[in-house]
């Protein structure tokens, strides 16, 4: 990954900080909330061979061998005004899921509120997007942290069914260096435009993408079943069609399933 601040610059010119390239790390999130340099106008980047000590959306376990996943996390401070807005996670999905198709990979879709999914259901990536708060010696940050499945999902750790980015079908080649690139590009972009105009940035791709659409779901935490309509673009919250009408899901309050998953 020689040369990626480099790349990045010629990509997308103007839009990032330091570029930190670790061989082992407890968490590249963790990272880059600790960092003193993180400014509104730059994305630092941290990228890892090795994650041991990662964690996904409710404290789960996200752990990557060496090479076995691309295990990244992007940070900016927030302008002053700016809020942390949860549905970033939506659109930091997109732009991962824009960064594989420009490296000609398919077969997958974004399942909400925080996860890429192969067409049999089984988790490709996720994206956890953390805040920190303001103190005297630096500013309000975000930063949003992706694991990406490259080869060997079976080893990761996980507690649920996993897959990688070789068993997608008709899976493209695309060298580390180029798919790391793309993806850190096309999800730098979704972010900017996330904070002009909100999720209406990502709405067709995330519609196009939306592996819950239509599909009978049920909610873990109260039992209720229905099916998923669609998101609201307005707040990010999921849509649930049930007899009594429709009912918005908010991702930091509830966990759903597919009928039938394990």
């Amino acid at each position: 990954m020689d040369g990626l601040a480099e790349g990045l610059e010629v990509a997308l010119p103007g839009r990032w900080g330091a570029a930190h390239r670790l061989q082992r790390v407890d968490s590249t999130n963790r990272r880059l909330l600790e960092s003193s340099t993180l400014v509104p106008d730059r994305y630092e980047v941290c990228v890892a061979r090795e994650q041991t000590a990662g964690h996904g959306r409710r404290g789960r376990a996200w752990v990557s061998s060496p090479d076995a996943s691309l295990t990244f996390s992007v940070a900016r401070a927030l302008w002053p005004g700016e809020l942390a807005d949860p549905a970033l996670s939506l659109a930091v999905g997109v732009g991962v899921a824009r960064g594989l198709e420009r490296c000609g990979f398919s077969g997958f879709g974004f399942k909400w509120p925080n996860d890429l999914v192969t067409e049999d259901g089984a988790k490709l990536a996720g994206v956890l997007v953390e805040a920190r708060a303001a103190r005297e010696d630096r500013l309000p940050a975000l930063v949003a942290g992706v694991g990406l499945n490259r080869v060997g999902a079976d080893t990761l750790g996980v507690d649920r069914r996993v897959a990688d980015l070789s068993q997608l079908p008709g899976s493209a080649e695309a060298a580390l260096p180029d798919l790391l690139r793309a993806v850190l590009v096309e999800v730098v972009q979704a972010w900017d435009d996330f904070a002009r105009s909100g999720l209406a940035s990502v709405a067709d791709d995330h519609a196009r993408l939306d592996y819950l659409y239509g599909r009978r779901i049920t909610v873990l935490d109260t039992g209720e079943e229905g099916t998923a309509a669609g998101i609201d673009y307005g707040n990010g919250a999921l849509l649930l069609q049930r007899p009594d009408g429709l009912k918005r899901l908010y991702s930091g309050e509830i966990s759903v399933r597919m009928l039938g998953d394990d």
